[in-house]
């Protein structure tokens, strides 16, 4: 198949070209250009270079110790952790690229499709669906089971967004991701190996490059921003910088709302999506009194203090059990 080939090639080029950073960072950019010129238009901010700077880049946050914490946890992840990721992905696409194969034996289904352009475009798009669906689970039960709760809050104690924020994770929170992930692309790798015959190389070429693109046009590199960017009726498809950055707002009535990562679809489906005025997230953190008391502002406890948290929450549901068995047992007595 040439011309899938020449469609990968490209595609992958691209995906992995080092402008990928230059996109991220014009994206940053233009996005703190547009949010001052457009949407701070009657905040009272100056309307000169002095106020741009200021809002763009505000030494309060900036210097703060909560973006100490986001560069020292980039490092960490990026150069350690997220290895667990690419190894998940590649792992998962290979097993399903197998299983296709193996089911192709099996049915003896030997004329596979051609995939021209269009075709490769839309199997990338079902391919990041899948994978977006994947993150959505994994986030979801992160926010809603008390335990891997524990995990996640590290990266709700940030107190100011900046796009370093994505990597404030435990390495807990990475793993889960990359399983979740992973069980919801096996399904349509194995199918699109089944019916076309796609190379694993090809494979993880495609769901690269989707992520990336659909990076790029939801402004993923903005979520962890200030700019109160909405992306009006297109936030009922797509989460806008403006719906995550509810997901971080400490008001109670923000809490466990717009968990998608790039698709808003799964938050109406799940009824837990909202959507925010441009002024209504005032302050970002977990909500709680580990604001006010730091807790996740000293590197060490990121990453132990989740361990903590959850082996005393486990111990204390043992003694709840032991207790509740033993009024059980005693009631029976009498």
């Amino acid at each position: 198949m040439p011309i899938v080939s020449d469609v990968i090639v490209a595609i992958t080029d691209f995906a992995m070209a080092r402008i990928n950073i230059l996109l991220m960072m014009a994206t940053f950019v233009s996005g703190g250009v547009f949010a001052f010129l457009f949407l701070m238009t009657d905040t009272g901010v100056s309307r000169n270079v002095r106020g741009f700077l200021r809002f763009f880049m505000p030494a309060s946050g900036w210097f703060s110790h909560s973006t100490k914490i986001d560069i020292l946890l980039y490092f960490v992840i990026k150069f350690s952790f997220r290895w667990v990721a690419l190894f998940a992905a590649i792992l998962t696409t290979f097993l399903a690229e197998k299983a296709g194969t193996a089911l192709t034996n099996w049915l003896q289904f030997d004329q596979k499709l051609q995939a021209g352009p269009i075709s490769v475009v839309i199997l990338c798009i079902i391919m990041f669906m899948f994978s977006d669906l994947g993150e959505f689970i994994s986030h979801y039960i992160q926010h809603k089971n008390r335990y891997l709760w524990e995990f996640h809050k590290i990266h709700h104690s940030a107190t100011f967004l900046s796009p370093l924020t994505a990597s404030r994770v435990h390495p807990v929170g990475v793993l889960l991701d990359a399983v979740f992930i992973g069980i919801c692309r096996v399904i349509p790798v194995t199918a699109i190996v089944f019916l076309y015959g796609f190379s694993i190389v090809e494979l993880l070429a495609m769901q690269a490059s989707a992520s990336l693109v659909f990076s790029l046009l939801t402004l993923g590199t903005l979520q962890h921003t200030h700019f109160p960017i909405s992306f009006g009726i297109l936030d009922r498809v797509f989460i806008s910088p403006r719906m995550h950055q509810v997901h971080h707002s400490v008001a109670r009535k923000h809490w466990d709302k717009n968990m998608g990562s790039r698709l808003s679809l799964w938050d109406w489906i799940a009824g837990t999506a909202y959507l925010a005025t441009r002024d209504e997230v005032q302050k970002f953190g977990i909500g709680t009194v580990e604001d006010d008391r730091g807790d996740y502002q000293r590197i060490w406890w990121c990453f132990l203090g989740p361990i903590v948290n959850c082996s005393v929450a486990v111990r204390r549901a043992i003694v709840r059990t032991k207790r509740l068995i033993l009024r059980s047992q005693q009631a029976g007595g009498d």
